[in-house]
């Protein structure tokens, strides 16, 4: 009890004492000051503030940029902005193919979001390319990815390349960008649990297959129908026309059950939850029986 209210005693003061950094304005431009000190100088025309541990925030100024065409007088506007750390320093990228760092980088409706809420990292975009870097100003990635998406694994990330004709393709990188997944897919799920991963080649062409991963990058299975989840045990196939409906494939004995559902969910051992409308269920893939469930217990 002694121990708690230390604890709380401690809180307290750390917060009290604490000053979140905050946006001032001089004449036309933006800085950020914090207890009374100027951490970032007012040169810039938009500043957003430091995220919740005080490591990075984002600085751009406006660029105006005239239309071409010089019939139709327009002016485009953007960005160029730099991440910056309470010491003054610069975020510097070096993109692939090119022989220096940059610390320009673009504005859009994520990064800001994305900065200030992830503790860890940052996904730096350089026009329309994405690179993950450390909050403590490392290079992660180095590769031109169109977006960089996290997953449940800490150590694996989803990144997108865009072919010539503006194809969409996913893989699966680590944190050393090792590839583990190569970029032939729509979409990539992770099954935490079993140390599984799928990989969905909807909507990528004809006679493409479902495939399944281990985590050192090995091919075990293929699957002509697309599979939405799979466990060690059990293949979970969604078929969405003439309606939406599962297969539940056993593995080893090659046993299906079709299942009627609207939404799937892993439970703990052969359980999944489901839904039908509103009414929810579980179904034990080991036995083929439906439970009703009680969604005061759904995460």
């Amino acid at each position: 009890m002694l121990n708690k209210l230390l604890y709380i005693c401690i809180l307290f003061y750390s917060t009290s004492v604490w000053c979140q950094p905050k946006l001032f304005k001089e004449l036309t431009k933006w800085g950020i000051i914090e207890n009374d000190t100027v951490v970032v100088k007012p040169v810039y025309d938009t500043v957003f503030n430091f995220d919740a541990l005080g490591k990075v925030c984002l600085a751009c100024n406006k660029i105006k940029t005239p239309s071409a065409n010089r019939f139709i007088k327009m002016v485009s506007v953007s960005y160029n902005c730099n991440y910056l750390n309470k010491q003054g320093k610069r975020l510097m990228v070096k993109p692939e193919g090119s022989d220096s760092a940059t610390g320009i980088f673009s504005l859009n409706k994520q990064n800001v979001k994305q900065y200030q809420e992830d503790g860890t990292y940052i996904i730096a975009p350089i026009k329309n390319k994405r690179y993950l870097v450390s909050k403590d100003f490392k290079q992660i990635t180095f590769k031109n990815y169109s977006e960089i998406y996290f997953t449940d694994h800490p150590d694996f990330l989803i990144a997108e390349i865009k072919t010539e004709g503006n194809l969409i393709l996913k893989g699966l990188i680590d944190l050393n960008e090792r590839e583990i997944v190569p970029f032939l897919y729509s979409n990539i799920k992770i099954n935490l649990r079993d140390s599984i991963i799928i990989a969905c080649s909807a909507g990528i062409g004809m006679n493409k297959e479902d495939d399944i991963y281990n985590y050192q990058g090995k091919k075990t299975d293929s699957y002509r129908r697309h599979i939405d989840m799979a466990t060690k045990k059990f293949i979970i196939h969604k078929i969405f026309e003439p309606k939406e409906y599962y297969i539940i494939v056993n593995i080893k004995t090659k046993e299906e059950h079709i299942v009627y559902s609207e939404e799937l969910q892993l439970l703990a051992g052969e359980e999944i939850l489901m839904r039908n409308e509103d009414h929810w269920f579980t179904y034990d893939m080991a036995n083929n029986k439906k439970k009703p469930y009680d969604t005061k217990y759904k995460k």
